[in-house]
């Protein structure tokens, strides 16, 4: 049994609360997202139709593997959906929520600020085909007018208040 000491944020109308709790990683399932900026920018992939959340845009990031830290899986999956070799930094937001199947079991989003190698632009972003079929730069008030995924608009709108 993996145990996780996890640093949970939350936003209300005036204020900022943080609860550190412990958690049993091997009955949960753990997602971790990169938020790369570029300046003031920062990057959003729209899902292909006909997937999970199909249409609706998100941040680089997938499902934590056996082994492996929230961060290093926010790196690779930045690295696999974007091909940006990325610098992990600071939890952003952490989210718990119930399975949307109707599993016995909660999901942990995690957002972390992801740094990146400046001249990995020179040869564009490599979006995978297979999850994505678009990528955009956009300040982050300009991208909360996307159909955005749930956590992603909620990750956001903590951020502004953090980044700006």
């Amino acid at each position: 049994m993996d145990l996780a000491l996890v640093l949970d944020f939350e936003l209300d109308a005036d204020k900022i609360s943080a609860r550190l709790y412990l958690g049993v990683m091997s009955q949960d399932q753990y997602v971790a997202h990169g938020l790369v900026s570029n300046g003031s920018s920062y990057l959003f992939l729209r899902r292909c139709d006909g997937r999970y959340l199909g249409g609706e845009w998100d941040i680089p990031g997938g499902t934590v593997e056996a082994g492996e830290s929230p961060e290093d899986a926010a790196v690779r999956e930045c690295f696999e959906e974007t091909g940006l070799v990325a610098k992990c930094g600071e939890l952003i937001t952490h989210y718990t929520n119930a399975d949307t199947e109707g599993r016995d079991l909660a999901f942990h989003t995690m957002t972390y600020k992801m740094n990146w190698k400046e001249e990995d632009l020179t040869n564009g972003i490599k979006i995978s085909e297979e999850e994505h079929d678009d990528a955009i730069w956009l300040s982050i008030d300009d991208a909360l007018d996307l159909p955005l995924v749930w956590h992603v608009r909620q990750t956001l709108n903590f951020a502004r208040s953090l980044f700006t």
